[in-house]
């Protein structure tokens, strides 16, 4: 008679067994998924890519890589919660990789968890204390969060380590503008223009220093206009741009140009800042400009001429 203990021992073998192979057959399965996602990706096959990586996912929930190859596809798709959901799984696996926790970070920064994407950059980090990108993206963060010294901090940091890169030094320009340091936003922001002559971003940015900074030195007003002028020159749709350059040509007894640049930003502004334009409508008209006012509908009914 067969024992019972070897037969139940028998039995546990076989358990053992066919677990062990089930988990090998699993493994080995996300991983042929997994490569062939990639094989997609390397193609442009960005949906097929996704399907194959989303079927290495469900066979191995902790497969870190196509987690976070997924959060990049799913960026390319913009969509923002389901790459957030994928880089969330290739951290809790890949624990120290600074890419991923900083491609975490932005993935909560464009789905507007601003809080989680801070978090998220610092470990990123202290991970690499000296990557100029991951600085650079936590300094502007803090600044739009408040915390105008931790931004300066950063963003300095993101100049040394990377002296060439335009948009750092941009980026620190605004963090001192905030501060209210001008002379040094129109420092930084001269090195922006010099090393991008043609973005008219930077352009606008240090005519809004020289404008400030014209309060107090009447000298600067020629500057200020001067750049605002090369920013509208780049970028025509720049509404903004061409409010302030008005007021700047008001300052300087420039009306004929002031009414210009006022019928521009009208323009382009039309229907979007009601309280802006009849702003800008009464500058206009105290200037002797002309203002195209929009036809009444049809079958308004005419206001009674007062009587004399």
């Amino acid at each position: 008679m067969r024992s019972p203990i070897r037969f139940l021992f028998a039995i546990m073998c076989t358990v053992v067994l066919s677990t062990s192979w089930s988990s090998d057959a699993l493994a080995d399965n996300a991983d042929a998924h997994y490569k062939q996602g990639l094989a997609y990706k390397q193609q442009g096959k960005v949906d097929d890519a996704i399907a194959s990586l989303e079927k290495a996912v469900a066979a191995n929930p902790k497969h870190g890589m196509a987690w976070a190859s997924l959060g990049h596809l799913y960026k390319k798709k913009d969509d923002n919660a389901k790459a957030v959901r994928a880089y969330e799984n290739a951290t809790a696996v890949i624990k120290k990789d600074k890419v991923l926790w900083a491609n975490l970070g932005m993935a909560y920064y464009r789905d507007k968890q601003v809080d989680k994407a801070l978090e998220a950059l610092i470990v990123a980090c202290r991970l690499d204390p000296k990557d100029a990108e991951i600085r650079g993206n936590l300094g502007t963060i803090r600044r739009q969060k408040g915390d105008v010294a931790g931004a300066i901090r950063d963003l300095e940091m993101a100049v040394k380590l990377k002296p060439d890169d335009a948009n750092y030094h941009n980026n620190l320009g605004v963090a001192y503008r905030v501060a209210k340091r001008d002379d040094d936003a129109i420092k930084a922001f001269k090195k922006a223009i010099e090393l991008s002559p043609n973005d008219p971003g930077f352009h606008f940015n240090i005519a809004v220093a020289y404008r400030r900074k014209s309060a107090d030195n009447p000298e600067l007003l020629t500057e200020a206009i001067a750049s605002y002028e090369k920013a509208t020159s780049l970028d025509p749709s720049n509404a903004e741009g061409w409010f302030d350059l008005g007021f700047m040509y008001k300052l300087d007894h420039q009306n004929d140009k002031a009414v210009f640049a006022f019928s521009k930003y009208l323009e382009l502004n039309k229907g979007k800042d009601p309280e802006g334009q009849k702003r800008i409508e009464d500058e206009m008209s105290s200037l002797g400009g002309k203002v195209d006012k929009k036809p009444a509908p049809k079958g308004t009914p005419k206001k009674p001429t007062p009587k004399k």
